[in-house]
């Protein structure tokens, strides 16, 4: 459970194109831990920070408890093809978007997610750990700066170790992130009491499905990439209902959590509330734990992409991808992505949908939850994934029910007809077996 660098490496945990075999493989708590830890960050107390001023808290939980609800469900059917084929998201992919797409598209999503979440969660450390030393970092630049660069090279090196070593810190992180947040609700109580946070008055306007977007927008991309932690699951839909569950349990605590600390500040700089609210310190390194967690992630998942891209078989190169994903994250964190943090939500919510939906209705309903890699391009799922992603689009303008989910079943719809109908006028390599022989 607590194995080194040599433990992962005879799993097969960090060579991406393998499945991991059955024999192998663990109970649902240790991919769920995993992701638990994933959860405990600054940047999902964020969200909670963010709605507060539109929704009372009251408010805020029930519409936490149906996004997360809407984001179990994408998770567990994900993290079901995960376990059932042992293999990640970019490898499980070239059976419905073909090989050379898969490689190509689908790997420099996953590249693009990792490493824009890499960079916002390296700005926020960065902004904690300035805010401990009582550096300004919105004027002291040269220092903030020098602490990204800092703390992004010490957050990858367990990534580069390998899926035990994220395990370590993750059993590590998860505890020191229940104590960080749990003094966020005490102070939140101590400044505002809780009549007062019960009695919070919004002075701001959101719409209820951008409010539902930005929360799925969090977790969207374990609709796609959760599959790369469930694969060291046991198949079965139990373990992945299970895999996803304290990711939702976390996630709604910590949303939570982060509206009731926001109550009355005014800001959805967590960073800045927690500096308003008269955090010691040391709590501000105590987040770097909190922070790491999820950056082993989101380093971790982007060189599996890379891999798969150039189908990286030895574990020696996959480690040296992980360093330069977690290289070009420090520059986009110098950049200054998290400027445009909400806008990141949203995107997330509108680009993943799609792509798990694809992946869903060719592996359980075309496929009858058979794997085979597929060489090619699939033009249906090209077609589809466009489609998709101008109906999400279209969506979120227009602002009526839950846009994520009318993505995900709009897409499941289409890529169902398109493939049919493709199967019908010119059959190929991507046409099920049984539909040639009806």
């Amino acid at each position: 459970m607590f194995g080194g660098e040599k433990m992962g490496e005879e799993m097969g945990y960090d060579v991406p194109t393998k499945p991991i075999p059955l024999e192998k493989r663990e109970s649902w708590l240790s991919p769920a831990i995993v992701y638990a830890g994933c959860e405990f960050t600054l940047s999902v107390v964020m969200v909670g920070a963010g709605l507060v001023g539109a929704f009372t808290v009251q408010k805020i939980a029930l519409l936490l408890a149906v996004a997360l609800l809407v984001t179990w469900i994408g998770n567990a059917i994900n993290s079901y093809i995960g376990s059932k084929t042992g293999l990640p998201a970019g490898v499980i992919a070239r059976q419905s978007f073909g090989t050379i797409q898969s490689r190509i598209l689908i790997s420099l999503i996953l590249i693009i997610l990792g490493l824009g979440w890499w960079a916002i969660q390296t700005a926020i450390a960065a902004n904690a750990f300035c805010a401990g030393f009582g550096i300004d970092y919105t004027t002291e630049k040269l220092q903030w700066a020098l602490m990204v660069v800092a703390l992004g090279i010490v957050f990858m090196l367990p990534a580069v170790l390998g899926y035990t070593s994220i395990k370590i810190v993750d059993y590590l992180g998860v505890p020191v992130g229940m104590l960080i947040f749990g003094m966020g609700i005490y102070l939140a109580i101590k400044s505002y009491g809780v009549e007062g946070i019960l009695n919070w008055v919004p002075t701001e306007t959101m719409p209820i499905s951008t409010a539902l977007s930005t929360i799925i927008g969090v977790n969207v991309c374990q609709w796609v990439m959760i599959s790369d932690y469930a694969r060291v699951a046991k198949p079965g839909w139990k373990n992945a209902i299970l895999v996803p569950s304290l990711v939702i349990l976390v996630g709604f605590i910590l949303m939570l959590t982060g509206a009731i600390m926001a109550v009355g500040v005014g800001s959805w700089d967590i960073i800045q509330v927690m500096v308003l609210l008269g955090y010691p310190f040391w709590a501000y390194f105590l987040t770097f734990l909190a922070q790491w967690t999820t950056q082993l992630v989101n380093v971790y998942s982007p060189a599996l992409a890379i891999g798969n891209t150039f189908n990286v078989k030895e574990r020696r190169k996959q480690q040296i991808l992980t360093v330069f994903v977690g290289i070009v994250g420090i520059i986009l964190a110098l950049a200054g992505i998290l400027e445009r943090y909400m806008n990141w939500l949203l995107f997330m919510s509108l680009l993943f949908p799609p792509i798990a939906a694809i992946m869903a209705t060719d592996f359980l309903i075309l496929r009858k939850e058979r794997w085979n890699e597929k060489s090619g391009w699939n033009i249906v799922a090209t077609i589809t994934l466009i489609c998709g992603l101008l109906f999400g689009y279209y969506n979120q303008k227009v602002a009526f029910g839950i846009p994520p989910v009318q993505s995900y079943i709009f897409t499941t719809i289409l890529y169902y007809v398109l493939m049919l109908l493709k199967a019908k006028i010119a059959p190929d390599q991507f046409t099920p077996k049984h539909w040639l022989s009806n």
